[in-house]
Parts: structure tokens; sequence; C-alpha cells
């Protein structure tokens, strides 16, 4: 009787290699998904329009190390950058535009928040027509501070009557000499300024005067992000003459500071670049939050990176000249 002698497996080491390599993939895709969670430095309620990039280690000995001071919002190292391209210094709440310092206007129409007042204002006042247009998140503010002002007065008939406008009407109005400001270099290209009119029932309308009930607005708008864009004795600053019609939103901690200490925009963007990022930062008071701002200056040649506390609400804009002002909600 022959002996069956059990046949010894064949090990297959095609099917381990295969099985390993399957398992590697896995393990490299997760490993990416969880870095590009986690470097996700844009936080709700964040309003820049400034891409995030990875954070970025800091050295606690090198020049961007904590100020030793209790200026700073916390220490450096829980901060991250936002990288800016050099096309976004001329958008956001705070850019500059006057004679010096033309507008950039979007490059396409989708880039632009100008949205037709008509559409989105309240019931508690009125505007001049279907083509008064201006930036939405200026049409917000001005719906709370004129809804507040109703609330105050009962008042109805304030009308806003004049708000963004093309370079191309602009500039008729400079040839026709109505305007000494040719177009590119007006405010209302920004859809953040805007002129108030008085428009009583059965009486006369006249521009905005801060007299008797109707100086509320002015006496408030500080609280609601307005500030008055060409304020008396500041006409050497601004190039322009004094208008207690036209309002100019910048947001409610920058226009806080400028009311509180009698500055025109001018002054204020230049005052903001003494405060930088590793510097001593302006602290504001708002009506129900504090703030901390800094300016952070932009690279000429290159992309931006603009240093962001990694767990504050904060908001980012440029200032049409050569930087950026960061405003952080503590």
């Amino acid at each position: 009787m022959s002996t069956y002698r059990k046949r010894k497996p064949k090990i297959r080491y095609d099917r381990i290699i295969g099985v390993a390599a399957i398992l590697i993939v896995l393990l490299i895709l997760v490993v990416s998904c969880c870095k590009s969670c986690g470097n996700d430095d844009k936080k709700p309620g964040n309003t820049s329009s400034i891409v995030p990039t990875d954070n970025k280690e800091k050295n606690k000995d090198s020049e961007n190390s904590a100020p030793s001071d209790d200026s700073s919002l916390d220490s450096l190292d829980s901060y991250s950058t936002i990288s800016a391209m050099p096309n976004d210094i001329y958008a956001g709440d705070l850019v500059l535009v006057n004679k010096q310092h033309e507008y950039s206007f979007p490059a396409t129409e989708e880039d632009s928040k100008i949205v037709p007042v008509y559409e989105t204002k309240s019931d508690n006042y009125q505007v001049n027509d279907y083509e008064t247009y201006l930036d939405s998140n200026t049409i917000k503010a001005l719906n709370s501070l004129l809804d507040a002002f109703y609330n105050e007065t009962n008042l109805t008939d304030i009308m806003v009557i004049s708000g963004y406008r093309t370079k191309e009407y602009q500039d008729e109005l400079f040839n026709a000499g109505t305007s000494d400001v040719k177009g590119g270099c007006s405010e209302y290209h920004t859809g953040l300024s805007l002129d108030l009119g008085i428009f009583p029932q059965d009486e006369s309308s006249y521009y905005y005067i801060p007299d008797g009930k109707y100086a509320w607005i002015e006496e408030n708008c500080a609280k609601y992000g307005f500030v008055i864009r060409y304020p008396k004795g500041k006409e050497d600053k601004t190039g322009m003459e004094s208008k207690s019609y036209q309002f100019r939103y910048v947001g409610i901690p920058h226009a806080i500071y400028i009311n509180d200490n009698n500055l025109c925009l001018e002054e204020y963007i230049d005052q903001v670049k003494n405060y930088t990022y590793d510097g001593e930062h302006l602290k504001v008071a708002g009506t129900d939050k504090n703030y901390e701002i800094y300016y952070v200056a932009a690279d000429p040649s290159s992309n931006t990176d603009i240093p962001v506390p990694g767990d504050k609400t904060y908001t980012i804009s440029g200032n049409n000249i050569d930087g950026f002002i960061v405003t952080v909600e503590i």
C-alpha cells in the first residue's frame, strides 16, 4: 500500500503584495482627508474673500514671536495664515477711494455685491428709484440704522437719493461740470457710500442735515458701521467739501473709532498702520462686542501671508493702497 503524502500549500506572494498595496492606498487617502479637514482655517462668520492656506509653523524665537506686552490676542502659536493675492488690497469695507487712489472695479459682475436697494430695504425709509444700488452688506446695516431711527422718531421720510455709480456715469458728471471728481476716483463706485435726503410729506425736500429729530442719525450712525464721509474741518485731508448727507459704511469698530477720535477716513487708514500684527493692536469697544484691529503690509511682488487667529471670527479688508486691515472679534 502506497503512502499518501500531504501536499504543502503554495504561498501566493502576488496576492499578498496586492492586498498590501490596497491597504497602503487606503491609508494614504485617510491621512490626506484628515489633513485637508484640519487645515480649514476659515471660521464660520469670517467674511473675507481671501482664501486660506495650510497652517504655517511659527518659530517662537523669530521676529514674529509674540510681543511681551498684553496687546496681542493670544500666543502667536494659535495663529494661522491666509494667502492674499495682490489684487485683494482693492476689495473690502475699508478701501479708501479719493482723487489720489482710484477704485479698482471687480473683474466680473459675479465678483460684485452691488444690488438694488429697493429689493432689500426695510419699510422705514424710501429710495429714489429702482436703479439705486448699494453693496448688499451696506443695505443690511442701513436697514438696521434707519429702523432704529424710525423706532426713535416714528419718521419714515428719509430717502436714499444716491448710491453706486459706474465709471461712465461719473465721467458724464465730471465732463458736464456737475462734479469735480472724474470717473474712477469716486466713493460711489464702491457701493459703500450713499446720500440721504429728507422728504417730508407736503413739504419741500432737501439734503440730509442733522437738525432736530434728524440729528439722531448722525449721532448714532457709528453704532451701525457708518461715518460721515466728508466731515467739516477735514477738507484738507479728504480733498472734498464737507457733506452732511454723504454716509460711508466702514464697519462698526472702525466707525466708532473714527467718530470718537474726530477722524476722517483718510486719517484713520493712515493711523491704523501703526498697529501691526506683531506689535500693539488697536482695541475698540463696540456696542455688544469688543474688537482688535491690526495692519499687514502687502507684499508688492507676490501673495501676502496674513496672520489670523484660528479660534475667533475675523474679517480682512484691503485698504486700496498698500496693505490689509484685519478686524477680530474678541
